[in-house]
């Protein structure tokens, strides 16, 4: 399958060195494509309050739009089902786990008080939408986490160089991204480096038409999920063959 590739733009290696171990909800890691766009989006909304202008957020009513990543694009199965030329995060020099950490919450009975006219004697912690939790934290713990992509490496190292945490709980330390680099490797077959991990595995969401030419590619099964950022988004969801775990 040949790739939609922008004049500048390579196969790339991605890789950022980590803290410790990163949060994330799926079994897969985080994606390359997720990351540059998120950063995008950050800057435009930065851009649109210094300006004082409105910023329209995702809406799930509303097909969000594509946004113009550094990146190579490959067809998929043509139409709608393409998607960014990135893999998935892949943990280099991984610890052997599993690794859970434990968070908890409770509602903060004044902070209520404030923000409600009307409020019951006390709200209940132990049942409801404000009940308190203790909720387990499944940590990667790694030394490095690799991208695999095909695009334009300056941009690229560009967009990422102000990410300084990834994956969930930042705030609380996870996901420290220490420092980035972004190494070309001009003679590696594009659609590998756009599809697969390292050790030759699915390394990211794909149409089934993206396997077929490829061999005893490993992978996670097929199931509905997004393919193209937002991830989230239901728009953006498709029947995809899934990442190797």
């Amino acid at each position: 399958m040949t790739l939609q590739i922008a004049a500048g733009m390579v196969p790339l290696l991605v890789r950022a060195k980590m803290a410790a171990g990163v949060a994330h909800a799926v079994p897969w890691g985080i994606s390359l494509d997720g990351l540059l766009a998120s950063e995008i989006r950050g800057n435009t909304k930065a851009a649109a309050r210094m300006a004082g202008t409105d910023y329209e957020p995702y809406s799930p009513d509303t097909v969000p739009e594509d946004l113009d990543l550094p990146l190579a694009r490959c067809p998929g199965d043509g139409a709608e089902g393409w998607h960014w030329a990135a893999t998935f995060a892949y943990p280099e020099d991984a610890v052997p786990g599993p690794h859970v950490q434990y968070w908890s919450a409770r509602p903060d009975q004044q902070a209520l008080d404030q923000m409600s006219a009307e409020l019951p004697a006390l709200v209940s912690e132990r049942q409801g939408r404000y009940r308190s939790r203790v909720m387990p934290l499944p940590l990667t713990v790694c030394r490095h986490l690799v991208w695999r992509a095909v695009g334009d490496p300056a941009a690229v190292a560009e967009l990422l160089a102000p990410i300084v945490s990834i994956g969930k709980k930042r705030s609380a330390g996870h996901g420290h991204v220490l420092s980035w680099e972004i190494t070309e490797q001009p003679d590696a077959d594009p659609w590998e480096f756009a599809h697969l991990h390292p050790d030759g595995s699915l390394g990211r969401t794909a149409p089934t038409a993206c396997l077929n030419a490829a061999d005893d590619v490993r992978t996670g099964g097929e199931g509905q999920m997004g393919l193209r950022p937002p991830y989230m988004h239901p728009a953006c969801r498709a029947q995809v063959m899934l990442p190797a775990t």
